[in-house]
């Protein structure tokens, strides 16, 4: 288990230092070892994205599904990857899913407001903007709240 600690971690160092490729050849070692590690399936995606290896990236957040169908977070990343790729009705389903999954996940919300403006539904982009901007403000003052900050209204 040391061997597939070791490696992620040097894997992920990699890719704090932008050695994408290097990341990748060591994220893809692990998954060898361990074809359901997740977050080496997750990490790998990211990476490949990065590197714009669009269909590499799709492929690895495809399988990461297989293992955690409800991650939004996961959903949302292989909708980008449907955008970069052009394929807008899929990132649009990807994202109405994790919506669906995750009604906060502000991500989602301003990911599907760009698919919207790339098919003229802009209503919808602007709703969808609106949302995933208040989601943002929220979270923000629920922080500044939480580390002592108070909001008055008036």
């Amino acid at each position: 288990m040391g061997n597939i600690e070791e490696l992620m971690l040097s894997a992920k160092e990699a890719m704090i230092k932008k050695k994408f490729q290097e990341s990748i050849d060591l994220f893809t070692e692990i998954i060898k070892i361990e074809p359901d590690n997740f977050d080496a399936i997750f990490s790998r995606g990211i990476a490949n994205f990065i590197k714009k290896n669009y269909q590499n990236a799709l492929e690895d957040f495809t399988q990461g599904l297989f293992l955690k169908p409800d991650s939004s977070k996961l959903l949302c990343s292989r909708a980008n990857t449907y955008l970069a790729l052009d394929q807008n009705d899929s990132a649009l389903h990807d994202l109405n899913q994790a919506i669906e999954i995750d009604p906060q996940y502000i991500s989602a919300y301003l990911t599907r407001s760009e698919v919207m403006e790339r098919i003229g539904e802009r209503e919808q982009a602007e709703a969808d903007k609106e949302v995933g901007l208040r989601l943002q403000q929220q979270m923000s003052q629920s922080l500044l709240e939480s580390q002592g900050f108070m909001f008055q209204t008036w």
